[in-house]
């Protein structure tokens, strides 16, 4: 593209306040459009960030010949929707997480997808994983050999309380029509992103036991209900021979850190992947006196601009053709493939 980028967004809640916070401090881009069907969220962001044109439908989006990209930020069952008629009409697209709810529809967006090779999709998986500095400097030591083949993957994360804790407005978070699930579905897209990135995604599912659980969580109003899972856990087999314990979380009763555990055949590291978190990167091995060594790394967060900026800098160069999508739909699907099928689904 010679000139900057015309975009639309499709959704006016909190992760679109990120997202135009983001085009605000890029610049590299012009957000003409804003659809929300809660007409008060919709001229508030409107304001807020001197979008010119909104609308109830997201479809008078769709149909302005200016607009050359959107992004779905509506709740997750409406990415189907959306998505596709914006590939229909010849928009590229950055999806939020999760991609879908169901099967069903994870299994027409691919096809859909692939008839639209000319168009930029990408879903937003990217943004915590494999847009930041953590992500590449783990993975170089990997590639490198430094601790070996891998062989297991440890990774938990359990939380008191849930997505509407952290974002009030969000009560369809908590209904499987609406969200398609719970942590595994907000978090688990990130989670799988990552680890499995890590391994250029080659490891393939062979086998699974599971458990997914409802009913958990002591909400502080009665009048809250949830269907989605609160706490699952998932021991994972792929055709490498890597087994994979994966656990999540959100509305137990308990308190357990993000952490990722990488066991090679030479070594093993220690982290949490986030970039909020401690950027240190603990390493275990050997050296070659037999002698047990740990060695502490520290990772370069200074240049990162954040995850959402780096998310919308990678669409922009994705549009502008400087780079290919980090989360195409196909790949985007295998992780949700996986998260499905903890959940029994």
């Amino acid at each position: 593209m010679k000139h900057k980028p015309n975009i639309g967004i499709i959704g006016a809640g909190m992760i679109v306040g990120i997202h135009l916070d983001a085009f605000f401090n890029t610049k590299g881009a012009k957000v003409l459009w804003l659809a929300d069907v809660d007409k008060r969220v919709l001229a508030e962001k409107q304001k807020k960030y001197n979008v010119p044109n909104g609308s109830t439908d997201y479809r008078d989006i769709l149909r302005d010949d200016n607009i050359d990209a959107v992004i779905v930020g509506a709740p997750p069952f409406e990415h189907f929707d959306a998505a596709v008629s914006a590939m229909r009409a010849g928009k590229g697209v950055l999806i939020e997480k999760p991609l879908v709810i169901n099967r069903s529809q994870m299994n027409r967006l691919v096809k859909e997808t692939a008839k639209h090779k000319n168009l930029v999709i990408l879903e937003c998986s990217a943004r915590h994983t494999r847009l930041q500095p953590k992500f590449h400097f783990v993975k170089k030591i990997l590639d490198n050999g430094d601790i070996g083949e891998v062989y297991h993957i440890h990774h938990n994360h359990l939380m008191r309380r849930t997505f509407i804790e952290y974002n009030p407005r969000g009560v369809c978070s908590l209904k499987k029509s609406l969200a398609g699930g719970g942590p595994f579905l907000d978090w688990g897209v990130y989670d799988l992103s990552f680890h499995l990135g890590l391994l250029n995604d080659r490891p393939k599912l062979a086998g699974i036991k599971r458990f997914a659980r409802n009913g958990i969580k002591i909400f502080s109003s009665p009048k809250i209900k949830s269907d989605v899972e609160e706490h699952g856990a998932a021991l994972m087999e792929f055709d490498t021979g890597l087994t994979y314990y994966y656990e999540r979380g959100a509305g137990v009763h308990c308190e357990v850190p993000n952490e990722t555990r990488i066991f090679g055949t030479k070594g093993s590291l220690r982290f949490s992947y986030t970039t909020w978190d401690s950027p240190e990167i603990e390493k275990f091995w050997v050296n070659k006196n037999r002698v047990e060594k740990r060695t502490v790394y520290k990772v370069d967060m200074s240049k990162h601009p954040g995850d959402d900026p780096a998310l919308i800098n990678h669409f922009l160069d994705c549009l502008a053709r400087k780079a290919k999508p980090a989360m195409p739909v196909a790949l985007a699907a295998k992780h949700l493939d996986i998260l499905f099928r903890i959940l029994g689904k």
